[in-house]
């Protein structure tokens, strides 16, 4: 009866504004009546009127309320504010184990959907009545909402009222306009009046605490983090000055160990790639300790080149409460008069003619074309992988290099019939090693382990689906990369009293003793398991490449932090007592991300040398043992260490003791950190939207340039250009082709599903579902595993000392000295020999003036002031990027798009050269989006990530065939499945070249065939 009222108040309140609170007895004067307790109780302490709810814990633990509210189908949002006060809260290990109010999404049968969301709001300390508040997109498959108030596994008093719960559909969204600023402030919202509309808010909240109007933004950090609202505007023509003001009020605001690292308002000026343009300006206004709301403003010159600018305002690596409220922009001309808003940016998704790609379903295993003749099948044929003088060769002499993906979590446990269908439609599409990946996420639907609590087991059920999964690529001709330690959560049932900090065991999982033999017992388990169909132990089986010992991991820090803590601190320090350092103060290490590189600093105090050399001890010791075992159970295929992409000399130094080296690599990686980790909201995340051609000292093959070892064969395990970046055409031919010029081993985009092409959205760096990925490993995998593009015979070594491994920064700048080498010839590093090569004998190919950089085998060719690459060889020849209007000559064909951004390749059927061979395939790919997609006004967010059908740009212009040895030429298109549309009839111009009008085929990839 209770709940069926709610559902009569939700439904009448459909229509409500976030004023009409749903949540019924939100304010507890009804004490407890609508609530479930679990040790909150009623109490006289209350923000507004006479009751609110206690919490109290004496020791840690989960204790609060909870109700749980129906959703109506038509709701998109769910807003919930709410107030609190506590008293000497002790915060968990973790960082959400405070006071919090927060909610989760459930199904009909009361289970959760999705992720955990943000808290709205979470406390530690003693603080006095505090209200937060936030919005949720209502997770898919929802039909109710719990609201929680609670001591989340901590001690202290909490107190909580006034919970308001509001609903909004999809139309009351769009309403929420906020009223047009007649000053000439560009900034929407900029009293977060409108609940921060126009903000990226994160790690922060908009809060009743402000200096005008009810609301503001309120930012606390318990300890050390970037925490804050930014919001990136688009600087109006003629842009001269800027004039930024805001207010800031600070609460116990405890600097971080540099100056800038304060309660803050801070200006970026970005370029039209979303790169910092000028520098770091000085910050507009700061504060520490604890103030009263002060106002802050400084003018700012615009830089050259700049075309927007980021307006922050944070707590930048500080500790307290900061509040910010009413902050302006202004811009100003060289005349001083102030501009209006300069609108939106304009970008490649904003152009042409659009149709819905073909939805053709490849639940068969379909491709465009079929390159399963690239594969060797079965794989292993040739005996197990071996390495010979830095490269790859299987055990009979035959050369190896991989082309590949990674399957990941409960893909690589799928049924017999998924599996059929994705290992087919990857031999299809040219892959020739398979990465398993995540095989141990205690968050997967399926992992290694099944449902047990321990993960000192494997499930049967799941190694029977992951023998059929290796069996069939073994058929097929798909070789293995098999994950050890990635995602595994240890557990007290694994008698771990203490969880790592983060799942993998990050940093701690390479010294800590108990973590070290669990990991050699997984191995142990999981490698002497015999197949059921191959009948051969996986530590046999010749169709496994590889092994990276851990995902991701370095002992000397985390992406975000440092994960030494707790007992796993104690450990550390125990080993370091029994060092030749035990006089002398362990370190600890952080990473310190700057605009062009990520370096090493201290976290504190300590020795320096001696920490850093202790710690590579440690990690070079912990791959020792690691291998050690696993060679002592039988494994003989080749070891690698980990992955970890950050371009630490130290960590790079130990992984190279290993019998190859990998790293992991995302151009414009979703900033899902500026939303609050939500990967349910991952769409939403912020970008910068930039192009990998115009940014040639930053881009995957410069930055991945970086990890070569000499002597050493090189796989990046992981690498994506990111949707919704407007410049993805970029990525197949540019990472193709500079690996093949590299003469990298092996080259894994991230990554594959069961789903595809057309028939599901597009999603942020799932290989399978991108339209314009999947059309371009038409050209992409056989100019690799064929090396139509020819290694570069130059190379440049560069030597890195001990002492360069053992200090700060730990980073080389020798790449950024000489940013054309990568596109040129081949660069390497050791640490064990000398330098070598000159890297001045190679700028001869490189036109500084106007950017462009030809390799030395004189096949490819980036114009990076343009964006342009050019790729020329006997069997496969094209252009990708800002080709609008640019006459492309190659000696197949030549081609003149309207379209801004594409990508136009021929490529060779078979080891036929192009000019000898009667046909050959033709990928003519543009942008691809899904319907309703809309960008933000400075094209640095999705506003909506819109929907089904996927719609690909018209290409317009010519294509035309220089063969003029036959009468005769047709262009049939393919659809994405391979099966074969209406052939078009070619008719020659006036040089006797046949022509083509790609907006005849409306299709990404052609057969182009020649006849008599």
């Amino acid at each position: 009866m209770h709940r069926l009222l709610f559902t009569i108040v939700s439904l009448l309140s459909v229509s409500a504004t976030a004023d009409v609170n749903i949540l019924p007895n939100g304010d507890f004067e009804q004490r407890t009546l609508g609530w479930y307790g679990w040790g909150g109780q009623v109490s006289d302490t209350a923000h507004s009127g006479k009751h609110g709810i206690q919490v109290i814990n004496h020791v840690a633990k989960w204790t609060g309320a909870h109700q749980i509210l129906p959703l109506p189908d038509s709701i998109e949002v769910v807003e919930l504010s709410g107030w609190i006060k506590t008293n000497t809260v002790t915060g968990g290990k973790e960082i959400w184990e405070k006071a919090r109010i927060t909610l989760e999404f459930l199904d009909a049968q009361e289970k959760m959907v999705g992720n955990y969301p943000d808290a709205v709001g979470q406390v530690d300390g003693t603080t006095g009545w505090t209200m937060f508040r936030k919005k949720y997109q209502v997770h898919k498959g929802s039909k109710n909402v719990k609201i929680i108030v609670a001591l989340g596994n901590c001690t202290g008093e909490a107190y909580f009222d006034d919970l308001i719960c509001s609903y909004y559909s999809a139309a009351q969204i769009k309403s929420m306009i906020p009223a047009v600023d007649t000053s000439g402030n560009l900034l929407t919202d900029a009293g977060f009046e409108q609940d921060g509309l126009g903000w990226n808010i994160f790690g922060a909240s908009v809060s009743a605490t402000a200096h005008a109007g009810k609301y503001g933004v309120m930012v606390k950090n318990a300890i050390p983090a970037w925490s804050g609202a930014e919001q990136v505007v688009v600087l109006p023509e003629n842009a001269s000055k800027v004039v930024i003001a805001g207010w800031i009020r600070a609460e116990n605001v405890v600097k971080g160990k540099e100056d800038w690292e304060t309660a803050r308002i801070g200006i970026e000026f970005l370029d039209n790639q979303g790169a910092l343009v000028g520098g770091y300006p000085p910050v507009t206004g700061s504060a520490v300790g604890t103030r009263k709301w002060e106002k802050v403003t400084m003018d700012y010159m615009v830089p050259q080149g700049a075309k927007s600018i980021k307006v922050q305002a944070a707590l930048g690596n500080a500790t307290g409460t900061a509040y910010f409220d009413n902050l302006s922009l202004f811009v100003h001309d060289k005349n001083d008069k102030q501009l209006k808003n300069a609108g939106a940016l304009s970008g490649p998704m904003d152009e042409g003619e659009w149709y819905p790609l073909e939805q053709d379903n490849t639940a068969s295993g379909g491709h465009y074309v079929d390159w399963s003749s690239l594969l060797d099948a079965p794989a292993g044929k040739h005996g197990f992988l071996t390495v010979k003088n830095g490269r790859f060769f299987f055990k009979d002499g035959t050369p190896a290099k991989f082309w590949g993906t990674n399957l990941v979590e409960k893909d690589c446990f799928a049924s017999n019939a998924e599996i059929d269908s994705v290992t087919t439609r990857l031999a299809r599409m040219g892959c020739n090693l398979l990465r398993l990946h995540h095989l141990d996420a205690p968050w997967a639907e399926r992992n290694i382990f099944g449902k047990a609590k321990s993960t000192r087991s494997l499930s049967s059920t799941s190694l029977k689906q992951l023998d059929y999964l290796i069996a069939q690529c073994k058929k097929k001709g798909i070789y293995l990369f098999l994950d050890l330690l990635v995602h595994r959560e240890f557990t007290p049932e694994d008698s771990v009293f203490e969880k790592p900090k983060e799942l993998g065991a990050k940093q701690v999982g390479m010294y800590s003793r108990k973590l070290i033999d669990l990991q050699k017992e997984y191995a142990t388990q999981l490698l002497n398991h015999v197949n059921e169909y191959t009948k051969v132990a996986y530590k046999d089986e010749p169709a496994i490449i590889g092994s990276e010992i851990i995902n991701e991991s370095t002992i000397f820090t985390h992406f975000s932090e440092n994960f030494i803590n707790g007992t796993y601190k104690d450990e550390l320090e125990a080993l370091w007592k029994k060092s030749p350092y035990k006089d002398k103060t362990l370190a600890y290490f952080v990473p310190d991300w700057q605009p062009e590189r990520t370096v090493l600093k201290n976290a504190g105090s300590g020795n320096i040398v001696e920490s850093m050399t202790f710690l590579s001890s440690l990690e070079s010791a912990y791959y020792k043992e690691m291998a050690t075992h696993l060679r002592s159970i039988g494994v003989k295929y080749p070891l690698a260490g980990s992955n970890m992409p950050l371009p630490l000399l130290g960590s790079l130094k130990n992984n190279s003791i290993m019998d190859f080296t990998i790293n992991n690599d995302y151009w414009d990686h979703p900033q899902i950190w500026k939303i609050g980790n939500n990967w349910d909201r991952v769409l939403y995340s912020p970008f910068h939207n930039g192009s990998q051609f115009k940014s040639p000292a930053r881009n995957t093959v410069f930055a991945k340039s970086y990890y070569k070892v000499y002597q050493k064969p090189f796989i990046i395990t992981e690498w994506n250009h990111c949707y919704p970046n407007e410049q993805i055409l970029e990525a197949v031919p540019l990472v193709a082709a500079y690996s093949a010029l590299q003469g990298w081993d092996g080259v894994l985009q991230f990554d594959f599903n069961l789903q595809s092409v057309g028939k599901d959205r597009v999603r942020n760096y799932t290989l399978s579902v991108a339209p314009e990925h999947v059309a371009l490993w038409v050209m992409g995998a056989p100019l690799f595993l064929r090396s139509d593009v020819k290694t570069a015979p130059g190379q440049v070594v560069e030597q890195v000392t001990d002492s360069m491994a053992h200090s700060l920064p730990n980073y080389s700048d020798f790449l950024e000295k000489y940013s054309y080498l990568p596109y040129v010839t081949r660069v390497q590093k050791t640490f064990s020999g000398k330098a070598s090569g000159k890297p001045e004998q190679y700028k001869k190919y490189y036109d500084e003036k106007n950017a462009i950089m030809t390799s030395e085998t004189g096949e490819l060719m980036l114009d990076a002031k343009k964006g342009i690459l050019k790729i020329n060889t006997q069997r496969v020849q094209g252009a990708s990027g800002f080709i609008a209007n640019e006459k492309i000559t190659l000696p197949a064909f030549s081609c003149n798009l309207a379209n801004s951004n594409a990508s136009v390749y021929a490529v060779a059927k078979s080891s036929e050269t192009l000019a000898k061979s009667p046909s050959f395939f033709l990928v003519v790919a543009g942008p691809v989006k899904m319907s309703g997609q809309r960008y933000n006004a400075s094209r640095s967010a999705l506003e909506d990530p819109g929907k089904l059908p996927v719609l690909a740009q018209v290409i317009k212009g010519t294509i035309s065939f220089t063969n003029k040895s036959y009468p005769k030429a047709t262009v049939t298109p393919l659809s994405v499945s391979g099966s074969k549309g209406k052939p078009i009839s070619l008719k020659k111009d006036s040089s006797g070249n046949f022509v083509f009008n790609p907006e005849d085929g409306r299709t990404l990839v052609y057969d182009v065939s020649f006849s008599k």
